[in-house]
């Protein structure tokens, strides 16, 4: 009878068994993490050009579309949430924009800032393509651009800085298919 007792394996045999499945287990972890890539960034890029060719006859106004992404930018979102246009991008130093854009008046743009950069404290004004937007500032260093564009309250936020939110916002126009 060596190492077993009335059928019932001795502690070496029980340790063995479980390095081995252990060691089994280890390697075919290892084994997968080496055949699996995982991207730098995961965030997955949209099409931005199709999303916005929908939203005029569904929302009932042209969206607002930066002119091109500038290159290493990636557009992570661009749909229509209810009646907003909502674009959002992902800069080269892995900052966000993002652009929100509905219907509305004053009270509209209020509530739109509110929503999409809470917590934002008035910070004065700037002009960019000779228009005014109200900037506002929030936690975490966040920019927020807001203005009545004809007859839709637009916002535009984000941890990029503010001169690359100006730019961008600078870059905007009305979606041409």
């Amino acid at each position: 009878m060596s190492g077993y007792s009335r059928g019932v394996p001795a502690m070496g045999d029980v340790l063995r068994s479980v390095l081995v499945l252990g060691a089994v287990v280890v390697g075919l972890f290892l084994f997968g993490r080496l055949l699996t890539v995982t991207p730098d960034n995961p965030t997955s890029e949209v099409d931005w050009r199709t999303a916005a060719s929908g939203v005029e006859s569904r929302a009932g106004f042209v969206p607002l579309v930066p002119a091109e992404v500038p290159d290493r930018w990636r557009v992570t979102r661009a749909e229509l949430i209810d009646d907003r246009w909502q674009l959002n991008v992902i800069t080269e130093k892995d900052k966000y924009v993002g652009l929100s854009q509905r219907r509305g008046d004053a009270k509209a743009l209020s509530a739109l800032v509110e929503d999409r950069a809470p917590g934002a404290k008035p910070a004065g004004d700037v002009r960019i393509d000779g228009q005014s937007w109200q900037v506002g500032t929030g936690p975490k260093g966040a920019v927020t651009l807001s203005r009545l564009v004809g007859g839709d309250a637009v916002v535009v936020t984000g941890n990029a800085g503010q001169s690359v939110i100006e730019d961008y916002v600078a870059s905007l126009e009305p979606f041409s298919s």
